[in-house]
């Protein structure tokens, strides 16, 4: 009998026909200790009960459906350790994220920042704020990450007129950018986007990434938005750019410490956006989730193995 422990919520319409396939199903709140060695598959990842189950003596838990695209926090060399495969949710953010990065841009560029602050006040500034509003055509954008995520970040850029670079490790070619460069000759290119986004995965590669040097070479009045993980960037680097006016604006969905403390200086940094980590919400999350499982589902059952969306355990993503 398969075990499949929902840490995340699997919709309610597709437990009964796991059921019907004789598959059983425990929900986070109700498992017990006696259960955890009798686990095959975790639907999403628990950071109290995922390290008891892999500290378990004999343990059945072979597969991890993650419920994120990173998957940083997972505890990946254990899980290579012990032979646990992984699959992540690559894709399903893919839109909403990428919608995020527009409304980012439009916030910076349309006179919306400048609006909020006349409509508190009660002024109408027609003319000064209309006089500062930036137009997108011929503006370029970079994207650090190609992938699901970087792509349609660059379908809706181009849409608004703007060029697209993209950058990743070995200069892959990829659908929708007019330029694709390497993370080791992207420096070519960078005094020249308008918008720079950072969707990469956190390796040891990429952590501390967006750094001084990288802000400095950024072109003065530009703008820096992070919507992949909070260490990839310098934060103390980053508030010094949009202090000292080097950079225009910044977005961060992400942050070194989530929550972020109350204390923290970004809250009150100048022209910076912060959203709490939600750019990748939808409303139907779980369910999108789901059809990623149940792509996998049945080649797990048969041979072990995965269909789509597997993490390469040792690069990481």
């Amino acid at each position: 009998m398969t075990v499949i422990l929902a840490a995340e919520p699997i919709p309610e319409q597709h437990v009964e026909d796991l059921q019907q396939q004789g598959l059983t199903i425990i929900n986070l709140d109700n498992v017990q200790p006696e259960q955890l060695a009798t686990i095959d598959i975790m639907f999403g990842w628990n950071k109290m009960v995922g390290p008891k189950i892999l500290a378990t003596p004999n343990h059945r838990l072979k597969w991890i459906q993650a419920a994120s695209s990173g998957v940083d926090y997972l505890p990946l060399a254990t899980l290579s350790e012990q032979g646990i495969i992984v699959s992540n949710a690559k894709g399903m953010h893919a839109v909403p994220i990428a919608q995020t990065v527009m409304s980012y841009i439009l916030y910076f560029t349309r006179g919306i920042r400048q609006s909020l602050s006349s409509q508190a006040n009660k002024e109408w500034r027609h003319h000064e704020i209309g006089r500062a509003t930036e137009t997108l055509e011929h503006r370029t954008i970079m994207v650090f990450g190609t992938g699901q995520i970087g792509h349609q970040i660059a379908v809706y850029a181009k849409a608004l007129g703007l060029k697209t670079i993209g950058i990743n490790r070995h200069g892959e070619k990829r659908d929708a950018f007019d330029e694709i460069l390497t993370d080791q000759d992207y420096q070519t290119k960078l005094a020249d986007a308008d918008f720079v986004v950072n969707m990469m995965p956190l390796t040891p590669e990429t952590e501390n990434f967006f750094d001084t040097a990288f802000f400095n070479a950024m072109g003065e009045g530009h703008y820096f938005f992070n919507l992949g993980r909070g260490a990839s960037i310098n934060e103390t680097a980053l508030m010094a750019q949009l202090n000292n006016g080097h950079l225009a604006g910044a977005a961060i969905d992400v942050a070194q410490t989530e929550p972020l403390p109350e204390t923290s200086p970004l809250w009150t940094t100048t022209n910076l956006v912060i959203t709490p980590h939600i750019s990748g919400y939808i409303p139907d999350i779980h369910e999108r989730l789901f059809r990623i499982f149940e792509q996998n589902l049945p080649v797990f059952l048969t041979d072990g193995q995965l269909a789509v969306n597997q993490v390469d355990l040792s690069a990481g993503y």
